[in-house]
């Protein structure tokens, strides 16, 4: 399980960095849509398949918002510093999340190992632990384009990815919501995904009139 586990925090975090990073806002998108359908099954345990199931298409509601607005919204998506720099910044948080993930894995289980005793791994790819590493790398790259995002879409997608680190650290730090809390996360989630299509959609400018077309 702890093996499936860190495979599914690490596929959420690429999905934050391939989101807040590209240029194209396909690719934008598609990276959202992996992190915020595989996000709810962070979880040990998992939630209900009902609420899983209003977890996923809540996120899938929120791409197909963005996407409406994504056409004529292209300039200043990208990252300024690059991917590699945005996924130095989501390892660096996710590497801080694991060490309090074993951190609060020790205090709970009693002692720990010696430093490089066999189980050091073990104790990091914890539920907790994960949680807190995928949660920390999404708020990392996600809080920079929602303050200081170039475009709207940019700034909106800056939003749902640092809400879903948000959520994805408390479920590391303080375990599995129950259903009615996590039926309250995606309707936040929504809504503000909903929100920054809206602003995104503002953003854009508007074309011309025929009116105001020159005349050759």
């Amino acid at each position: 399980m702890s093996l499936i586990l860190a495979g599914v925090a690490l596929a959420v975090t690429v999905g934050a960095v391939i989101a807040v990073s590209t240029r194209e806002a396909r690719v934008a998108l598609i990276g959202l849509v992996v992190t915020l359908g595989l996000g709810p099954f962070l979880a040990d345990p998992l939630p209900e398949p009902a609420v899983l199931g209003v977890r996923v298409i809540s996120g899938l509601l929120i791409v197909f918002v963005l996407q409406a607005v994504a056409r004529g919204d292209h300039r200043g998506l990208g990252s300024r510093i690059g991917w590699p720099a945005e996924a130095l910044l989501a390892g660096g948080a996710a590497i801080t999340g694991l060490a309090l993930g074993a951190g609060l894995g020790g205090i709970a289980g009693g002692a720990p190992d010696p430093p490089g005793g066999p189980n050091d791994l073990l104790i990091a790819l914890t539920p907790a632990g994960l949680g807190l590493a995928a949660g920390l790398g999404s708020m990392a790259v996600g809080l920079a384009p929602a303050l200081l995002g170039r475009s709207g879409l940019r700034v909106a997608i800056g939003l749902v990815v640092l809400c879903q680190g948000v959520i994805l650290t408390r479920t590391g730090a303080a375990g599995t919501p129950g259903s009615l809390e996590q039926v309250g996360l995606a309707g936040l989630l929504l809504a503000l995904g909903i929100a920054g299509g809206v602003l995104a959609a503002r953003a854009v400018p508007a074309a011309p009139s025929g009116s105001e077309l020159p005349v050759p």
